[in-house]
């Protein structure tokens, strides 16, 4: 007996249901390396959970900026259907770090290796303007229609030769050696390409295969690598003559020198004439320190400039006169009313007196005083004697 056969919706709801019915996938906590990390415009968080042999899809209802690629970490969540896809996933509450997984460690070391055998050293001239270009890429992919749009946008006759090959997957690595040794062996190109678009770090694992990188490295002929987005270095990366962030941007790189050369021609003709200019105002300039050379020269101009000379000392000495004139001015008022401070005439008018001996000779000691003699006492009016009767 045939089944009714039922929609792709029932299923993936059968299977929803399957899950809630166990309680188990309500908490899960499961341990991986994340990878493929991206925060939406929303404030989602969406990664992959991966081990060595499988991987997992998983989601967080916020944004996570303290968990990267390559952290080996702890989740707890859910499991979910999302049913507009059929697919399941992981609805993440809880992320917690616990180190850096094995693959990132491994391909770290990798690379430290590669390092230090040299394979990171740019050793290959990269024509400027090369004819013959051999790109290796996949024929179906959107990176060989970006490149050959960038090619296109010079009209410089470029033989372009395209190696159809795998990027990603169990056979890529083969393919891509293969794609370089086929190249090297014919000889027929100046210049390689090695492009694919974006994707996962699943999909560009193939790039991080030490032989693609050895491959690279080992080239005759340059390589340029565009892979992935902006954000994706990978070992081939790092050991091409040139790494560029993606396939267009690798093309352009390429092409450079073509699209450069009105550039060039333009920019020539500018400095030409920001040269010519600047050497007429030169010769302008010179022919003007010339006049005025013969001008300083000019018995009758020297004349007026001592004659000038001269009036500028004189007022000079004119003006130093006034100035310690002035001076001394100052100082006779300043040392007139410091005499005035001390006329003795004020004192008296103040309340006090001066005494006199017999001899009239000021008092200014008690050593000078002997009982029974007879003063003379001024104040500002008048005086009068007296005779000295004790002295305390």
């Amino acid at each position: 007996m045939k089944l009714k056969p039922i929609k792709v919706s029932m299923l993936n709801q059968y299977v929803k249901n399957l899950l809630k019915s166990n309680s188990i996938f309500y908490n899960l906590y499961v341990e991986g390396e994340v990878s493929n990390i991206k925060i939406s415009k929303t404030g989602y968080t969406f990664f992959t959970l991966k081990d060595e042999s499988s991987a997992i899809s998983c989601v967080c209802c916020y944004p996570d900026e303290n968990v990267s690629d390559g952290d080996k970490v702890i989740v707890n969540g859910k499991l979910e259907v999302y049913e507009a896809r059929g697919t399941y996933q992981i609805v993440v509450n809880n992320i917690e770090k616990t180190g850096l997984g094995n693959i990132f460690k491994e391909l770290e070391l990798l690379k430290a290796k590669l390092k230090e055998r040299g394979l990171f050293d740019k050793n290959k001239e990269i024509p400027l303007l090369p004819s013959k270009i051999g790109v290796v890429t996949s024929k179906n992919g959107a990176a060989v229609q970006d490149i050959i749009r960038s090619f296109n946008m010079v009209n410089a006759g470029l033989d372009i030769s395209i190696y159809d090959c795998l990027v990603q997957g169990e056979n890529a690595k083969d393919s891509i050696i293969r794609a370089i040794k086929h190249f090297n062996d014919e000889e027929i190109v100046d210049i390689i390409l090695i492009a694919r678009g974006g994707g996962s770090s699943e999909d560009l694992k193939v790039f991080n295969e030490l032989e693609v990188a050895e491959g690279i490295f080992m080239s005759k002929i340059p390589v340029v690598t565009g892979i992935g987005h902006d954000t994706d270095i990978t070992l081939s990366d790092y050991t091409a003559d040139v790494h560029c962030h993606t396939p267009t941007a690798a093309a352009e790189y390429i092409i450079r020198g073509y699209k450069n050369i009105n550039l060039q021609l333009e920019a020539y003709f500018k400095e030409l004439v920001v040269k010519t200019k600047n050497e007429l105002k030169y010769i302008e300039a010179s022919l003007n320190t010339y006049q005025y050379i013969l001008k300083t020269h000019n018995p009758q101009n020297i004349i007026i400039m001592l004659k000038n000379q001269c009036d500028m000392q004189k007022t000079k000495l004119s003006n130093h006169k006034d100035n310690e004139l002035s001076k001394k001015l100052n100082s006779l008022n300043l040392m007139y009313e410091r005499i005035l401070g001390h006329d003795y005439r004020k004192q008296l008018k103040n309340g006090y007196s001066l005494i006199f001996d017999k001899d009239n000779n000021l008092i200014k000691s008690v050593d000078n005083v002997n009982t029974g003699e007879k003063i003379k006492i001024m104040f500002d009016k008048f005086s009068i004697e007296a005779e000295i009767t004790n002295v305390l």
